[in-house]
């Protein structure tokens, strides 16, 4: 027998930690905690394939740092790590030959990238929304997207000496 009482779950908001209230489940604050999820996850798979592992830990330990800043304003990378990424400038390479060659680590790092640049969108998108726009420090959308940057420039080789 279904239920139809009238204590129905509203699943159009949820609860979160860093205003202590519910907001909207199509929040962008949410979106960006999934792709930070997302790009944490592909940084694992490119951890996997056992290429150039230090490199891949730093740059998830990277993220993980930019990922709790929320949770703990205190937070910050090292400086060596900041200075590192802030010799990361965009740059256009391409990237047909490396994944022509079936190059796994590449591309997960590549996708890693690009969930990255899209928790970026949304931290922005979410500054517009006055609970959120004092808890998101200009810190964390500026080493967030040089981190990008920096993991799309190991994912093709070009790094960074």
């Amino acid at each position: 027998m279904p239920d139809t009482g009238s204590d129905e779950e509203d699943f159009s908001m949820v609860m979160t930690e860093y205003v202590d209230q519910k907001i909207r489940a199509d929040h962008p604050i949410l979106f960006y905690q999934m792709e930070m999820k997302l790009a944490e996850a592909d940084l694992g798979l490119a951890i996997s394939k056992g290429i150039r592992l230090n490199e891949t830990r730093q740059i998830l330990d990277m993220l993980d740092t930019l990922y709790g800043l929320l949770s703990d304003p205190d937070s910050k990378l090292p400086d060596q790590q900041r200075k590192m990424l802030n010799h990361a400038d965009n740059v256009w390479l391409d990237l047909k030959s490396k994944l022509s060659s079936g190059d796994e680590r590449a591309s997960f790092l590549l996708s890693s990238h690009s969930h990255m640049s899209e928790a970026l969108g949304y931290l922005i998108k979410a500054r517009d929304d006055p609970l959120f726009k004092e808890i998101i420090p200009d810190y964390l959308l500026k080493y967030l997207s040089k981190l990008s940057i920096f993991t799309y420039r190991e994912a093709i080789g070009h790094v960074m000496l």
